[in-house]
């Protein structure tokens, strides 16, 4: 009993030093068996579920759970072993050391709990017809963990006894100059938002704006990403969107036809008349153009050519779709044209030569 009462580690007496020892190691057993009870039964009872969010619990919380419960233990050790202060307050420095690292832990846990939350509001996403709130979700959920991350590191702060106010006072400022010097950055930032609440496109459109062409990849909160047609990608400030006209190609539910021919000049009236009637009959039985407006007239004379202008609109948006519809469409009008003995004009100068006789003796 006297060995107990004994000075053994810097004045500490041995039941003290015995008593730190038992915390430290129910706390690495606490951690193992947390870890045990979710991958032996509570995964087991989450797999014969249908549901998906049983499956993230298990795989998500045992990591910070068993951190923090080992931490808990080792800050009653190290309070239980009585660490002196003196000369060198090495007991503050490995309190204040457990307490960074417990509050780590419960952050940890807080930003898996976030996730989960992210995952199931993930999945009722997935079931709009809207993505991006798909694309939203990442963004919100990186958000979050912002703020979370900051309210603990400034609470861990004042627990230790360091002063809050000068520090926020020092950012106030420091602030002020960030601000105005990260314009750009806040106004791609208000574009991001501007994006996600009027939802000018989504991800997977085809849109256009200031001669860039190609269908929307990803939204971030400063940039959005663009893919062109010939496969390269274009980072697009957010900003953009919030100050200049976007052309939406993917939300019209018809896509145009517009085509001038020309015939020679040397085609009768007659002629003329039977090829309008043709062509408007053309596109009364053409089954891709879309019934409810089409025309074809006769525009103008042209410079070597009479014009005839077509219009009209297919009930198919798809781009492939749309080329097979518009070739279908000018293979039936050569057909047309030739049928009525017409030449389809091309661009072409006549030049009339005219002699004329200068009286003998003339100059």
């Amino acid at each position: 009993m006297d060995f107990f009462m004994q000075d053994v580690l810097w004045g500490v007496p041995a039941w003290r030093v015995a008593l730190a020892t038992l915390f430290v190691f129910l706390g690495m057993a606490l951690r193992r068996l947390i870890t045990y009870v979710f991958r032996r039964y509570l995964s087991g009872y989450a797999e014969s579920t249908e549901a998906e969010w049983d499956d993230e619990v298990t795989s998500l919380l045992p990591g910070p759970l068993s951190v923090i419960a080992k931490i808990g233990l080792w800050y009653f050790a190290a309070r239980a072993l009585q660490i002196p202060n003196d000369p060198v307050p090495i007991r503050d420095v490995v309190l204040q050391g457990i307490e960074i690292a417990f509050w780590v832990g419960v952050v940890w846990l807080v930003f898996r709990i976030v996730d989960l939350m992210m995952s199931a509001a993930g999945r009722f996403a997935a079931t709009t017809e809207s993505k991006l709130d798909d694309q939203a979700i990442p963004i919100l959920q990186r958000s979050v963990k912002i703020v979370i991350g900051t309210l603990a590191a400034i609470m861990v702060i004042q627990n230790l006894g360091y002063s809050v106010t000068g520090i926020i006072a020092s950012l106030g400022v420091g602030g002020l100059a960030l601000a105005l010097a990260a314009q750009d950055t806040v106004a791609n930032l208000f574009g991001s938002v501007i994006i996600f609440t009027d939802r000018p496109f989504q991800i997977g459109d085809w849109v256009e704006f200031k001669g860039i062409e190609g269908t929307v990849q990803e939204v971030g909160f400063r940039t959005s990403v663009i893919r062109r047609f010939d496969k390269s990608t274009v980072m697009v400030p957010n900003a953009v969107f919030s100050t200049e006209p976007v052309v939406n190609h993917s939300r019209r539910n018809r896509r145009r036809i517009k085509m001038t021919i020309g015939v020679t000049y040397g085609s009768s009236r007659e002629q003329m008349g039977q090829l309008l009637d043709g062509l408007r009959q053309l596109l009364k039985e053409h089954e891709p153009i879309d019934q409810s407006f089409h025309f074809a007239h006769f525009v103008g004379f042209g410079a070597s050519s009479l014009d005839v202008q077509i219009y009209c609109f297919t009930t198919t948006t798809a781009w492939t779709e749309w080329l097979k519809a518009r070739e279908d469409l000018m293979l039936k009008i050569m057909a047309l044209v030739e049928s009525l003995g017409l030449e389809f004009a091309y661009p072409s100068q006549t030049v009339y030569l005219r002699q004329e006789e200068w009286p003998v003796g003339e100059a």
